[in-house]
This record gives structure tokens, sequence and C-alpha cells, in this order.
């Protein structure tokens, strides 16, 4: 009888010590956390195939397009994943495209320990913005899914972080190019999601 005991406690706590070892997310420390996302400056020469350099640079008498830096609102969970939260983020960019990628990059990463981003495992593919649509396209890898409640989150924090644009009205969420049902299986999408 004491064999079946000592049996099942050990059973106990192989369980216990193995659901406390889960998938947490992963933080950087404190001193690698900032609150600023910036998109690569695409103006950087490159190398030709026969060693040149090409320089991007535009001619001096054209205009060229300056950095902007603008605070945005980015939303994420907190810890528990019990509420949805807002944060302030800087995010520089050189048009509205990199804008959006940006802001996509801004919802992936947050720099402090009790906001906890959604989007974080989720690779951009593309983003598309034409007439007030913006498009975006990613690729989920299966450890980037959440349960219904996390699900629901992501979808708000992604409409939230968008729609506070004045010229987004629409949001067209693809996965790998194709439309889907629902983003992990548990809430429905629309398409396009349409600012409220």
């Amino acid at each position: 009888m004491n064999k079946k005991w000592w049996c099942t406690g050990l059973l106990v706590l192989v369980v216990a010590i193995g659901t406390a070892c889960g998938d947490k997310p992963q933080v950087l420390p404190a001193d690698e956390q900032t609150g600023v996302v910036q998109v690569p400056d695409e103006n950087v020469p490159t190398t030709n195939a026969s060693g040149g350099v090409n320089n991007n640079e535009p001619p001096k008498d054209s205009t060229v397009e300056q950095s902007q830096k603008e605070n945005i609102k980015v939303y994420y969970t907190d810890p528990q994943a019990m509420e949805l939260l807002e944060s302030q983020q800087e995010i520089t960019f050189n048009d509205d495209i990199q804008k959006y990628q940006a802001s996509f990059k801004a919802l992936q990463t947050s720099g402090s320990d009790e906001l906890i981003p959604l989007w974080g495992k989720i690779e951009l593919l593309t983003i598309d913005f034409s007439d007030g649509a913006l498009t975006i396209d990613i690729h989920m890898p299966d450890e980037a899914r959440l349960g219904s409640g996390g699900e629901m989150y992501a979808i708000e924090s992604l409409q939230n972080t968008f729609f506070q644009f004045e010229e987004v009205k629409s949001i067209e969420l693809l996965v790998d190019g194709a439309q889907i049902e629902s983003l992990m299986g548990h809430v429905e999408l629309e398409h396009p999601m349409m600012k409220k």
C-alpha cells in the first residue's frame, strides 16, 4: 500500500512541475527594453554583382522623404490574459506602409513584463493599403495559437491599434495569402473588419 501512495505522490509532483514549466512569454532584460520601434531605412547602399556599391540616394534636386515619428496606442494583455491594456509606443517611419509595418512590429513587442504581446510569434508577410482598406497578410506558426480569450484579445488589439489611424476604414486579415474563417479556431473573422 505504501508503494502505491509513493507512486501516486511522485506522479502528482511530476504533473505539477510539468504544468508549471509551460511555454511562458520571453521578456528582454530591463536594460534591453525600449519603447521605440524603427523600420529600417531603405536608402542603404547595396553591393552589386560586380562588387561595386549601388547608392540608392535620390538626385540632389528631388525631394527626400524625412523620417517621421509618431506616438501611437498599442494594445497588449496582462500576464494573466484577463484584460486588454493600452500602451503608448513611438514609431519611426517614412511613408504610410512603413507606419503600418512599425505599428504591427509594436504589437509584437511591449518592453514591459506587465504588457504581454499577443502578436509576438506571428510573422508579418505583407501589408498593403489602398482607398482606406488595409490588407495584412501573416504567417501563424502553431506556437502562436492562443485560447479563445487570447484570440479575441489578439483580434481586438489589432483592430484598436490600426483603426486609430483616421485613414484606415477596414482591415482584411489574411493567413498565408488566404481568407480564413477563424484566426485560431475560436473567434469568427469578418472579411473585412470594418471601423465602427
